[in-house]
């Protein structure tokens, strides 16, 4: 454990001399509360605006975004993988999955990066790598290769961990090389999906919901981390990624960072509405496990994908907003 500690200190200190170009900082007229972000032209890469992009924080669930596209690098989609008791325990947010199931690469994406399962993400680690602790070390060392000279995993999903780290530059970075990935673009454009035991999975990224400049992101929240986010949004002709980490307001400041980006860009939007607190979700259905149906026959359902912009809207109820994740 010791030397584990030694060799992840010596990267960051490895990656802190990489320091990278300067960039734009500071708007002026942001009143944005997280402690880092970035917006980044998802075309060329390059940072539009800055705030602390190379401070290293906590990534909470952002950090599947790694973990899916580590996995598509090692496995197909209809591979299968068989949930082991320590995944199955992970804690929550997680979709509630048993020892002994089984279910495809696909499935688990989806529950990974809608649902932001995290016994979904210890199931996927397990099968790319035998454990989530050499699934970690290995992604570590790969994101390198990817560009992110910051970033440090301990675990497969964004739990509070000592020594994880990551920084809303090499979120940006390896968000932009994700949606390079048609199936990964798809998934997490994707607003609801079913998979098998009658399980609903919900997106959580709310943008998806309220604007149709939302192309896909993925959110993230602990304690420990506060919210943090990565995304992508179009407008005109432009595209543009947003990362940020550490905000006690999630979407009130990416409302802000969405608006300054497409002025930067040169195709100014109107004030966005906060619309994403008013959401109300019903809850979500996640079916039953196999061994507390017993003999009752499963409905069957076949995987469902659920796409599109505001048309799709759920229906508002009154009541108290729901949470996002």
């Amino acid at each position: 454990m010791r030397a584990a500690i030694i060799i992840r200190m010596a990267a960051v200190l490895a990656g802190l001399a990489l320091w990278g170009a300067s960039f734009p900082a500071w708007s002026e007229d942001l009143e944005v509360k997280a402690k880092s972000f970035v917006i980044m032209d998802a075309n060329s890469g390059e940072i539009l605006l800055s705030h602390n992009h190379q401070l290293m924080l906590p990534p909470a669930s952002t950090l599947k975004v790694m973990t899916a596209l580590y996995v598509v690098e090692k496995l197909q989609m209809d591979d299968i993988v068989k949930v082991s008791t320590y995944a199955a325990a992970a804690p929550p947010s997680k979709i509630g999955l048993k020892p002994g199931e089984t279910y495809t690469v696909r499935e688990l994406l989806y529950a990974l990066l809608l649902s932001s399962a995290n016994d979904g993400a210890r199931a996927l680690a397990e099968r790319v790598s035998g454990s989530e602790e050499e699934f970690a070390r290995q992604l570590t060392r790969k994101v390198r290769t990817w560009g992110a000279y910051r970033t440090i995993l301990a675990n497969s999903n964004g739990l509070p961990a000592d020594l994880q780290f990551s920084t809303a530059q090499d979120l940006a970075i390896i968000f932009r090389k994700a949606m390079a990935n048609p199936e990964l673009a798809r998934i997490m454009g994707t607003k609801y999906y079913h998979i098998r035991g009658d399980r609903e999975l919900r997106n959580h990224n709310r943008f998806l919901f309220t604007t149709p400049m939302a192309v896909a992101g993925k959110t993230g929240f602990t304690r420990a981390s506060r919210h943090t986010y990565v995304g992508q949004f179009h407008h005109g002709d432009k595209d543009i990624i947003i990362a940020l980490l550490g905000s006690p307001q999630k979407w009130a400041d990416l409302r802000q960072l969405i608006e300054k980006g497409f002025e930067l860009e040169g195709v100014a939007i109107a004030k966005m509405e906060a619309n994403e607190e008013k959401l109300w979700f019903p809850k979500r259905h996640l079916g039953k496990s196999a061994a507390s149906r017993g003999k009752r026959k499963l409905r069957k359902r076949p995987p469902r994908v659920a796409q599109g912009s505001v048309a799709s809207l759920p229906g508002k109820k009154k009541g108290k907003p729901g949470k996002g994740k």
